[in-house]
């Protein structure tokens, strides 16, 4: 059954009147009938079931049938990336670490950084479709660009990694590290890396530096790299 998205559902609600958007794609894309059942997220673990009752491209609604509540996954992974030049490349990462699970995604500035702009809103409804696409309840956090220093200094009680190219401290790869389920920040850089001191930086800030291989990797590619490497490690613990 597809899922869809209302981020103003609520446990407790009776009938839900889709936004126009929805209403259209429910109605002329999927082309639903009256009757058919119907299900919604609202991104923060509520997956809702109801029974269309009245549908055309401009508003369709919904009654309840049930709602449950599932706990979010123990172990959490956010990254912090710096965004590339060209925007369609963060947009396929934003996709892709949402679809594998992702629970947040800081954009930074650094020294070397391509872009100084992100358009958050349009980031924010790609990653909506890709929690109804990949059948996901809850919907990652998504920050403004901020300053690198900034990051650093905020991040606390959570264990922190530095992916870097640089041989000015030894480097573990990531997947030889030992494992637990504490939560994890991935700290990715721009094409041209971090510089010296931004590793240093880091590094007096409690981030652990690491590998991701011999093979320099694009930023987006090592971001997703490194999710699906925590990701593996986690399921095969349980």
């Amino acid at each position: 059954m597809d899922l869809f998205f209302s981020s103003n559902i609520q446990k407790n609600t009776k009938n839900l009147i889709f936004s126009s958007d929805e209403s259209r794609h429910i109605f002329k894309a999927l082309r639903k009938r009256r009757g058919e059942r119907i299900r919604v997220t609202n991104g923060k673990g509520l997956e809702w079931i109801g029974e269309l009752i009245s549908l055309n491209q401009n508003k369709t609604e919904a009654k309840k049938i049930k709602s449950t509540f599932f706990e979010k996954t123990p172990f959490k992974i956010e990254i912090a990336i710096a965004p590339t030049k060209k925007i369609d490349r963060i947009e396929w990462l934003v996709e892709k670490a949402t679809e594998m699970g992702i629970e947040k995604i800081h954009f930074i500035l650094t020294e070397k950084s391509e872009r100084n702009k992100i358009n958050i809103e349009r980031l924010k409804k790609i990653s909506i479709s890709a929690i109804k696409q990949s059948q996901q309840f809850y919907l990652p956090e998504i920050s403004e660009l901020k300053s690198l220093e900034l990051l650093l200094s905020e991040k606390k009680g959570i264990e922190k990694y530095i992916a870097h190219c640089h041989d000015i401290y030894p480097k573990t790869h990531l997947a030889k590290l030992p494992f637990n389920l504490k939560p994890k920040l991935l700290l990715i850089g721009p094409e041209g890396d971090f510089t010296n001191n931004e590793i240093m930086n880091a590094v007096s800030k409690g981030f652990c530096p690491i590998s991701l291989g011999n093979n320099r990797l694009r930023t987006e590619t090592a971001a997703i790299f490194a999710i699906n490497i925590l990701s593996t490690l986690f399921y095969q613990q349980k």
